[in-house]
């Protein structure tokens, strides 16, 4: 028989009225809502039950688990989309309507994405636009927006201005409508429609509604957290007045808003579905004590939250580390602690590194092959798929003299690959055949074949075209230069930054191509190799790349997104790229809203409480230049030094054991202690220290120094001060102006003394620093 902690109990127990339970990472929730489920059947019978979870995979689960409960087996548990999906096909709606309903999500509604902008694309006099409604980015952009306008509920007009979308892809608001007009005329509901659909038929057919109303009189929502517009109204209209709404989730996981997903469905669900109560899981079976402290301070941050709720390690939890490690290798040592994790009898399975960005995987992808770490990513490998490890390659198959070796069909999809990226806007169809020409001359005839081409077609721009053959012409010389020279080189001079950010759709597209290209130089950097050596390299690693992609493993390293990691736990997690540049997210391109901090804070916050036994936050620390002071913590992220993982590290230990608690004036310490019903225990505040005089003179003078200032106890909120100093004040300005209130202080009165003073110790501890 199951043990419920005295929270559990409660909410199990829940009598009348709907209700809310705020449950934490790792709080045992599923358990609790089986135990939910078996309460409830005493009073209500299972055919007037409806749960409702997120995905198949954890609905699978969960009526796996109900099947051991008498009766329970025979409770609907859908996902949204399979109850709707049931109700317009048991209601008539779909033989009514004519309707089919498409289970092959993402190929059909795709053929009609890619017919309705190529018709749009075939309007367009300007050769650079219509290869933009060609990309298939832009197909899938379309496809996520339609999404996103069918989970808001909104017009497409206002999502568009609320997303962080390209000014220059507006046209997709009218791609939308021309989407939906083909969609209506071939009578298809793709999985996004099913949800809309629904909900129209229950305001527009009050006998339907009125049958729900009598069949459900206790419904279950599982990850209330992750819930949008389209599946909030649907509850409204599925509820009747004498129904009962349990909803559990995490406010603090929310990190969804890209599907639609906000925190305000369920900090006012109170208000929403009254008369409600709500009820809290906080104690987790996942982590101890360090982690939860520190997670408990980095997401105190967020306004956006239920600000009462902490989680914190049940009784029975050994204590989960957490470590932050500034370093110029973080994959190095992330591969390296791996390696030493497994050497000493750790399974891969057990061990996560979770990026906040797939391009952020590509050189752990390197270092595991290099030191064969099995791995496993979910998307397959970014290494073998990826389109700036592909330009690397042709730059080098080139440089090296080994595109002369190669068929004429092979050289001319080389030059079409280098031709498209970034792309010379010469429309494809004049491309082509344009390469397969250059293929069956000798290099040294390009130019020639170019001139007679212009000759021929003199309405077709060929300036870009002509700049790049030019450069591949010279690359063509560099063989025994250093790779990452010659990679550099073409990088800028074909200005492919450039490109990326003005044909891109989103910021996030943007960000990700930059770091890749950026990651390639970093490897080429590391190596220090010739074109010949960094091409066999990169030939051998993406061969053995996607030879561990197809020897997919259940026991290997998981490489994934924090995303995708949602839901997991790990023995050991690594969490790397914590930069105060990268995370939170900035978007740069200043063309959509601007980053949402909080959802970033939470996504933040999901990724530390993935660890069980050890979590590792790593950023990137700068080597110093000489007689220059760096702060080591620089470029660490905010949320970094939000989670104070140093008072987590000196009070998680100590909850272990019995009698005092240190003293801390952290409202999340102090909340902890309470939750723990150990505030007693906490010792009382120090005494603040008091500042000496210095020793007298033989005049029976004071004599200040800088030396006696050292020895000082800091005045209060000094820190921030001495830090800006070290950060902006030359060392001579420093030792000037110790010189200069050492002077004052010797003639100075009693009140301006003890300015003077405080002054004086702060100068001292900047100029110390700079020192060190």
């Amino acid at each position: 028989m199951t043990r419920f902690t005295a929270e559990q109990t409660a909410f199990i127990h829940h009598q009348t009225g709907n209700a809310l339970c705020v449950a934490g990472a790792g709080t045992g929730k599923t358990t609790t809502l089986v135990g939910v489920v078996e309460h409830k059947l005493q009073t209500i019978a299972a055919e007037n039950m409806l749960v409702l979870m997120f995905n198949r995979d954890i609905r699978t689960d969960f009526k796996a688990k109900l099947a051991q409960i008498p009766l329970a087996e025979r409770v609907s548990v859908h996902t949204f989309h399979s109850f709707c999906f049931q109700l317009l096909r048991q209601s008539g709606y779909l033989s009514a309507m004519g309707y089919q309903i498409d289970f092959n999500n993402g190929d059909s509604d795709k053929t009609i994405a890619k017919l309705v902008l190529r018709q749009m694309a075939a309007q367009e006099k300007s050769y650079q636009k219509q290869q933009q409604f060609k990309d298939p980015r832009t197909i899938e952009l379309l496809m996520s927006f339609i999404g996103l306008v069918k989970a808001h509920m909104l017009p497409p007009k206002e999502v568009f201005e609320l997303s962080e979308i390209n000014s220059e892809y507006k046209f997709i608001i009218e791609a939308f409508w021309n989407f939906e007009t083909v969609r209506k005329e071939r009578k298809q509901l793709f999985f996004d429609d099913w949800l809309v659909e629904t909900i129209q038929l229950l305001k527009n057919d009050s006998a339907l509604q009125k049958h729900y109303h009598q069949q459900i009189q206790f419904m279950m929502v599982d990850e209330f957290q992750d819930i949008n517009t389209a599946q909030y109204q649907l509850l409204k209209l599925l509820l009747s007045p004498q129904a009962q709404l349990v909803a559990v989730g995490d406010v603090d996981q929310c990190i969804y808003k890209w599907r639609g997903s906000a925190p305000q469905f369920m900090l006012n669900f109170e208000q929403d579905f009254a008369p409600a109560t709500t009820y809290s899981l906080s104690h987790t079976f996942r982590f101890g004590h360090s982690l939860a402290l520190a997670a408990s301070h980095l997401i105190a941050n967020n306004k956006q939250r239920f600000h009462d709720f902490q989680t914190i390690a049940h009784e029975s939890v050994a204590d989960t580390t957490i470590e932050v490690i500034g370093t110029a290798r973080q994959v190095g040592e992330i591969a390296q602690s791996a390696a030493d994790f497994i050497a000493q009898g750790g399974q891969p399975e057990e061990v996560a590194i979770l990026v906040r960005r797939w391009s952020q995987a590509m050189l752990f992808e390197l270092a595991f092959l290099t030191k064969k770490i099995p791995y496993h990513m979910p998307i397959g490998s970014v290494l073998t798929h990826s389109r700036e490890v592909k330009l690397l390659m042709d730059i080098m198959v080139l440089a090296t003299g080994r595109f002369l070796t190669l068929a004429n069909n092979d050289q001319a999809n080389l030059l079409f690959n280098l031709l498209s990226f970034p792309h010379c806007y010469v429309p494809n169809k004049s491309l082509r055949p344009l390469c397969e020409a250059l293929a069956q001359r000798p290099s040294s005839e390009w130019l020639a074949v170019i001139k007679q081409t212009q000759k021929i077609q003199p309405t077709l721009n060929l300036e870009t075209f002509t700049d790049r053959i030019e450069l591949l012409l010279m690359l063509q010389r560099k063989g025994n230069f250093k790779a990452l020279a010659v990679y550099k080189q073409y990088r800028r001079d074909s200005e492919l930054d450039t490109w990326i950010w003005k044909t891109e759709a989103t910021a996030t597209e943007i960000e990700e191509a930059v770091e890749r290209l950026d990651s390639v130089e970093t490897v080429l950097e590391s190596m220090d190799q010739n074109c010949e050596k960094a091409l066999q390299y990169f030939e051998y690693y993406t061969q053995q790349s996607a030879v561990e992609n197809q020897n997919k493993t259940n026991n290997s390293v998981q490489l994934t997104t924090i995303f995708r990691a949602k839901g997991c736990e790990y023995t050991q997690v690594h969490l790397p790229y914590w930069d105060k540049d990268a995370f939170p997210y900035v978007n740069r391109s200043a063309l959509g809203i601007s980053a949402d901090t909080e959802e970033e804070r939470r996504l933040a916050y999901v990724a530390i409480t993935r660890a069980k036994q050890s979590a590792k936050i790593y950023y990137t620390v700068e080597n110093a230049k000489k007689d220059q002071y760096v702060r080591k913590d620089k470029n660490a992220s905010q949320f970094i030094i939000e989670s104070k993982a140093d008072v987590a590290q000196e009070i998680g230990p100590v909850l272990y054991q019995e009698g005092e608690l240190p003293y801390h004036k952290s409202a999340v310490v102090q909340g902890y202690y309470r939750r723990l019903s150990r505030i007693d225990d906490m010792q009382l505040p120090p005494k603040v220290a008091s500042i000496s005089l210095p020793e007298p003179s033989a005049t029976g003078e004071c004599i200040y120094s800088y030396e006696w200032a050292l020895q000082q106890p800091m005045p209060e909120n000094a820190e921030r001060l001495i830090r800006s100093m070290v950060q902006t004040k030359p060392m001579k300005y420093l030792e000037t102006e110790v010189t200069r209130i050492v002077r004052e202080l010797n003639q100075a009165g009693t009140a301006k003394k003890k300015v003077l003073v405080n002054r004086l110790i702060v100068i001292a501890r900047a100029k110390a620093r700079r020192y060190n």
